[in-house]
Formats: structure tokens, sequence, C-alpha cells
């Protein structure tokens, strides 16, 4: 939890610091070193076992290709949270997409939706629900030391 957590503040960091230098350059050294470096691995694999062994693709499905992309394409997703939005809409668009997961694996696979699931969907809209709620804004104190809620148009 400790280094996902300190990586997720380090990128919004490193994004938002250098807010005038576009994304996409962002994005090709955020993740530029990790391509080196998972391709230095194929290549060391390959020297160690044999050219065989460079067919990266060997063994997956189109599923799981379908999966590799699509994480790949959060990954890149989530830089663009992290520059012009916060942390916190973040986690929830990736709390969003584990749920639209878990109903398209219940629909296309069969498999069960707990009530544990059930659960955690419930808490996580009622979540949502009072983090974007205009209600949930307040104003600065004002003079007479009463809190006013923010009205809902002056924000958006």
């Amino acid at each position: 939890v400790t280094v996902p957590s300190l990586a997720s503040v380090y990128n919004e960091y490193a994004l938002k610091s250098q807010y005038e230098t576009s994304i996409y350059l962002q994005n090709l050294f955020l993740y530029g070193y990790g391509a080196i470096f998972n391709f230095l691995a194929i290549l060391g694999t390959t020297v160690v076992k044999g050219p065989s062994s460079f067919d990266i693709l060997q063994g997956h499905s189109k599923a799981t290709i379908f999966l590799i992309c699509n994480n790949a394409a959060q990954g890149i997703l989530s830089s663009f949270f992290f520059k012009y939005a916060d942390t916190i809409l973040k986690k929830y668009s990736s709390t969003v997409a584990t749920i639209f997961t878990g109903i398209a694996s219940a629909t296309l696979f069969g498999h069960t939706l707990t009530m544990n699931f059930i659960l955690g969907i419930s808490i996580v809209f009622i979540s949502m629900h009072q983090f974007f709620s205009p209600l949930s804004k307040v104003k600065e104190e004002q003079e007479n030391g009463m809190l006013e809620p923010v009205d809902y148009k002056e924000n958006h």
C-alpha cells in the first residue's frame, strides 16, 4: 500500500510541477524508463534462453492482449488525471473501472457477483455522491462565523 501511494503522489508532483510542459512529453519521460528497462530485460532473456524466447506474445490470447492494451491506456489516462485533476478523482476513476470490469465479467463469463461486491459498489457510489455533491462544498468562513454552501455552477 505504501509504495503505490508514494508513487502516486510522486507522479502527481512530477506532472504538476512542470505544468507548462506538454503532458505527452511528460508521459514519454515517465513511461519511457519503464519501456527501456523492460526491453533490456527481454534482450537479457533472449541472450540467456536463446532467440526462441524473444516472442513476447507467445501464450497470450486475444483477451490477454486486449487487457494489456486496456491497462496501458488506463495508465496514460491516469497521467491526465494527475496533471489536470487530483489523486482522489484518479482513485474514483480506477474504482469505477474495477466495478465495470466486475459487472462485465459477470455478464460475459458468468461470474457470480457476491454480496461483498454489491456492498462495495454501494459504498463507492455513496462516497462519490458525497464528494461531488454541491452541498458538500463550503465557502470560506464568513465574517459572521457561518459556513455557506458553494453555488454548484460557480465552480464548474
